[in-house]
């Protein structure tokens, strides 16, 4: 399994870009400021996004990413949210004031950009386009699962060739994390955020963000451990004292 993380900070910094996850060479998990480290070649290649919500560092090169399909051989990029997320982007994004409405460009037979309205629990395959656009078989098998956060917020599980990356998104700690995490099974890749330091665990709450005690007690209430645990979603501004705290954790 190669997961090619390619944005997961929490903020803006020179350390590399916000959210963006390829999961494989046609598809990514959020459309952070981290997708423009792909070459345009390579950017060309993604046909599905997979967003687990509408904060700005989770979708902000979304707009731009697919202002690059307009001349890529009438390449269509398929979009899966949930409604809040959609809603959201249509209204304030695709609403041709902030930007034109790709789902209808360049034409609305065949728009650049297709919306798949997703719920927490849904299960379905990313399969790669062959000749004609025709999918080709084998692929990635996603599910969605719900996760705390402040606004409409999934989690995601990535199964490939019999290995399983999941990233847990935004979330806070707690029982419904537990409880989603422990449906999942074995798990070879286990991404999951930690935004503040243990001394503002106040902030962490009220945003539903983590902390380095709430990571450790979300992977200890695990009954399998993952293989592997990547820390990623630091707040600039916490970033090194984080490290230093989540030195027994592989820190992104």
């Amino acid at each position: 399994m190669k997961i090619d993380v390619l944005g997961c900070s929490g903020g803006l910094s020179d350390s590399g870009g916000s959210t963006c996850i390829r999961i494989c060479e046609y598809a990514i998990i959020d459309a952070g400021t981290g997708l423009s480290s792909l070459p345009l070649a390579e950017m060309r290649k993604i046909r599905a996004v997979v967003l687990t919500h509408a904060h700005m560092d989770h979708i902000a090169a979304l707009p731009l990413f697919l202002s690059n399909m307009f001349d890529n051989n009438g390449q269509q990029v398929t979009v899966y949210a949930q409604a809040h997320t959609i809603q959201t982007l249509r209204e304030n994004i695709f609403n041709n004031a902030i930007w034109p409405d790709y789902t209808v460009l360049p034409t609305p037979e065949r728009p650049i950009l297709q919306f798949v309205e997703i719920q927490p629990g849904d299960r379905f395959n990313l399969a790669e386009a062959g000749a004609g656009g025709v999918a080709a078989g084998g692929g990635v098998d996603i599910t969605v699962f719900p996760v705390d956060h402040t606004i409409p917020t999934v989690g995601v599980s990535a199964r490939i060739g019999g290995e399983q990356f999941v990233f847990s998104s935004d979330t806070t700690a707690g029982a419904l994390l537990d409880a989603e995490l422990a449906k999942l099974g074995t798990i070879d890749i286990f991404m999951l955020e930690c935004s503040f330091t243990d001394d503002m665990h106040e902030l962490a709450v009220r945003t539903k963000h983590m902390t380095p005690s709430m990571v450790r007690t979300t992977v200890a209430n695990m009954a399998m451990r993952p293989k592997q645990v990547w820390i990623s979603h630091l707040k600039p501004s916490c970033a090194e004292a984080l490290r230093t705290d989540l030195h027994d954790f592989f820190v992104l």
